[in-house]
């Protein structure tokens, strides 16, 4: 990793490739936090100076120990701090003075204890911006970089067999970071990096994935993430991962909703944190696993350099009940198992057995043991077709027959543009099943020993090969219009003690989005008045920020058809608003439009605390916190961003049209969307929430018929 790589600018090149480290609080104790990394640099051959820093010794291993940084002679690029935390506010002041450029603290005891430990952890905060320089941590275990033998960590990962590979880490847990970098380099993947960002006082996450993004030899970048210190920057970089098509995989906990909101909309309300960092991941294309294994799974086939766009998979298999299960994963997660055409199955029938199945999945029974041409013959026959994008070959590599297979499947690989993935089941014994997964993979072939974890890698990474074509291809001109009114709006909303339906409605036709044709009644003749002028029929509404649902406080009357009716609704309605909220402020009642049947879907937005303002959309009315078929993004949206919000809801074949039933108008969805989202943008200050609850759409057009904006 060299100098021209990431970002320079913000200083973080300076933890993966510094010139020279010392390490304050060092040990002779290759076991101690002080000790390791000493051991470590120089038994890696670290190129640059080392600089052993304690007044309690003269010459550690060989080197000169300084009493402080400020004895050490020349320039420090990196320094290393392992000492109690009340020590490190004055060696850091030292590091300052000293024109050290970035630190790496190892020390706990700061923000994650509370209380001083808070205040202490602003103190390095402060200093750093005093002094323009970096800080990795506190409470972190550091960073290593293999190509350069920066090993500048106290993990025990130091002391493994580095593996060089092109995956790069980073984590905001340290134990749990460093059993990724273990089970890689055990796996066989192999790191680049790996950087342990600890309470991120200073440097981030995002900040690290930013400078692996430019990285030439990390073309994975894989991340443990608790959670997004900076939403906005963690979207920057992951839209710049997305467009140089650099895959960013996150093992993301915390899928449990850490607490319900509190709040008046849908949107707010079935907005659970998980979701919203679900929906994050799929708009800005980071893959999301859940194990390490589905992490190691992703890298193999990854690194395989296949392409993964196509859906469609073809599977052989020495066992009819294997194949069987892959295909049923492969389903479950998007990918396609096709019917294969006559002529590949008559290609096939050549070289199977009697007792064996030209279906897909291709069953090879156990007499593929006994003949490896019968695996590539299939696999052959199946690179050939044109309706198959994806090859999954589950082998057995035994003697006599084991090599043999080997050599088959490189060739075959390497005649074919098609992505091809092996799955070998269970993991191989020592001897010639690893030594065969050592060819394979010296050759660039995939291979795993678990078909499940091979078919949920290859569905991640197809999902992500569509999504960076989308994102290279996006058309951003279809964005609403910047509204000439933004500031009236939004002193309206500002100056508001609460909106209504109808103040909130007006807000949206301010940007565009069509409402009904409706009027604010308060008395029972003026409602008479505006349903004549309207046209019969009307339906009236009680109109008060207090009561959001007007359904539980019996405030809506429909399909009113003549003026009795109106004035009787009219007093029933503010009779009910009384009874059920005696100090609401009721502003009046709303006169408004019946419409024709159309199909009713919600528009939100509720802000985030990470994030900004997140988006939902699902189907509308009465039932959508019952069914919860809704779909999230982050304001602000792209067309890709809305397309994706309709495709992505179960429901979504209802706005296609059903039994005969004319289709919403998808357009009309999208425009509606994207306004929403410019609204949120433009006054992201004043609204906390918002619902358009239903939107009715028709076979042309929508309409937003109620709608709640809360401050």
């Amino acid at each position: 990793m060299s100098r021209t790589s990431g970002g320079d600018a913000s200083g973080i090149a300076s933890f993966y490739d510094p010139r020279s480290i010392a390490i304050i609080g060092a040990s002779p104790n290759a076991k101690k936090p002080g000790g390791k990394p000493l051991a470590a640099l120089l038994k890696r051959g670290f190129a640059g100076n080392v600089f052993p820093v304690n007044p309690s010794y003269d010459e550690i291993a060989g080197l000169t120990c300084y009493p402080t940084i400020l004895d050490v002679p020349g320039n420090v690029e990196l320094a290393i701090i392992s000492v109690p935390a009340k020590f490190v506010p004055d060696l850091l002041e030292q590091c300052g003075v000293k024109g050290v450029k970035a630190v790496v603290i190892f020390t706990a005891g700061f923000s994650e204890v509370g209380g001083d430990g808070e205040a202490l952890q602003q103190t390095l905060r402060d200093l750093a911006c005093e002094h323009g320089f970096r800080i990795l941590g506190p409470n972190c275990l550091g960073i290593i970089n293999v190509s350069n033998s920066v090993f500048a960590s106290f993990a025990h990962i130091v002391e493994l067999e580095a593996v060089p590979g092109s995956l790069g880490l980073v984590t905001q847990s340290g134990a749990f970071g460093a059993m990724i970098y273990a089970e890689a380099t055990l796996a066989g993947v192999g790191c680049s990096s790996f950087a342990s960002v600890g309470n991120e006082a200073d440097s981030e996450f995002s900040d690290f994935v930013d400078y692996l993004l430019d990285d030439p030899e990390t073309t994975l970048i894989g991340g443990y993430l608790e959670g997004a210190r900076n939403g906005d920057e963690l979207r920057r970089v992951a839209e710049r991962g997305l467009a140089l098509a650099k895959p960013i995989v996150v093992l993301k906990v915390g899928r449990s909703t850490s607490g319900a909101r509190a709040a008046a909309s849908h949107t707010g309300s079935l907005a659970g944190d998980d979701q919203i960092y679900d929906a994050f991941f799929r708009q800005t294309g980071i893959v999301r696993v859940d194990t390490l294994a589905e992490l190691t799974a992703f890298a193999i086939v990854h690194r395989g350099g296949g392409d993964f766009r196509g859906r469609r998979v073809g599977i052989v298999s020495g066992s009819g009940g294997y194949g069987v299960m892959v295909a049923d994963k492969c389903e479950s997660l998007g990918l396609s198992v096709p019917e294969l055409g006559p002529a590949t199955r008559a290609e096939l029938a050549q070289s199977l057995p009697e007792f064996g199945s030209g279906r897909n999945p291709i069953d090879l029974t156990a007499q593929a043991a006994m003949d490896p041409s019968m695996l590539g013959n299939c696999l052959r026959a199946l690179a050939a077709d044109p309706e198959i994008d994806i090859l999954l070959a589950h082998a057995f590599f035994q003697e006599p027959h084991g090599k043999a297979l080997a050599k088959e499947l490189i060739e075959i690989c390497r005649s074919t543009s098609k992505a091809v993935v092996i799955m070998s089941h269970p993991r191989p014994k020592p001897g010639l099943e690893v030594e065969c997964f050592e060819r394979l993979t010296q050759a660039g072939i995939p291979i795993l020993s678990d078909g499940l974890e091979a078919a949920k890698a290859v569905a991640k990474l197809a999902w992500y090969q569509e999504k960076a074509a989308r994102a290279a291809a996006r058309d951003e001109g279809s964005q609403p219009p910047v509204v000439a009114a933004a500031e009236a709006i939004a002193a309206t909303i500002r100056t508001s003690e609460g909106l209504s339906e109808h103040r909130s409605k007006q807000v949206l036709q301010g940007y565009g989005i069509p409402i009904t044709r409706e009027a604010l009644a308060t008395s029972a003749n003026a409602a008479v008045e505006f349903a004549r002028e309207l046209g019969y029929p009307v339906a009236l509404k009680v109109q008060s920020p207090e009561i959001a649902h007007k359904t539980e406080a019996d405030g809506i009357r429909l399909n009113l058809d003549s003026d009795d009716a109106v004035r009787d609704a009219y007093d029933e309605i503010l009779r009910n608003a009384e009874r059920f909220a005696p100090r609401a402020d009721v502003h009046g009642v709303l006169v408004q439009e019946m419409l024709a049947d159309g199909v009713e879907v919600i528009i939100g937005a509720t802000k985030d605390p990470v994030f900004g303002h997140a988006m939902m959309f699902g189907l509308g009315g009465i039932f959508v916190e019952a069914l919860r078929d809704v779909s999230f993004r982050i304001a602000p949206l792209s067309r890709t961003d809305a397309e994706e919000m309709i495709d992505e809801i179960a429901g979504h074949r209802v706005l296609r049209g059903l039994r005969g039933q004319p289709a919403a108008d998808r357009e009309a969805i999208i425009d509606v969307l994207l306004r929403v989202s410019r609204l949120v943008g433009d006054h992201g200050d004043e609204i906390e929430e918002l619902d358009i609850n239903p939107l009715l759409v028709f076979p042309k057009g929508a309409k937003a018929v109620d709608a709640l904006i809360r401050r």
